[in-house]
């Protein structure tokens, strides 16, 4: 093989290294992107099964804000939570409440800020 053939398989595999390592950044990023999302069905999760242990005549109504750190790979992520606690029927508490876990978190995608949210719902009746 002469010097010029040389370079130019050098400069085609470099080319092709290039492509690939674009594409294994699209992989990482998805798969966190992922991590992040079963993360706050996890976090969701959570939340609805301490609510649902609680007895109903605990169970206060209206809106609970918190906010939940969990780490991912390394990142601390954030996630907002906001649990909502509405009586089914105002007249007879005793019919059982709804039970709304909403998750939130933000993600930079291209430099920009994006929010996600994941959201759950339940009934709650007396045992």
């Amino acid at each position: 093989m002469t010097l010029v053939e040389l370079l130019v398989a050098v400069a085609i595999t470099f080319i092709i290294f290039l492509g690939l390592s674009n594409a294994g950044l699209v992989v990482l990023d998805q798969n966190i992107k992922n991590s992040q999302r079963d993360e706050a069905v996890s976090v969701a999760d959570n939340v609805m099964q301490q609510i649902r242990n609680i007895p109903i005549d605990n169970l206060a109504l209206g809106t609970f804000p918190d906010n939940v750190f969990r780490q991912i790979r390394g990142i601390n992520q954030r996630y907002s939570v906001t649990t909502t606690v509405a009586s089914i029927d105002p007249l007879n508490a005793a019919v059982g409440r709804q039970v709304t876990v909403n998750v939130a978190w933000d993600r930079y995608e291209y430099g920009l800020p994006r929010t996600y949210n994941h959201q759950i719902m339940t009934i709650v009746r007396q045992r």
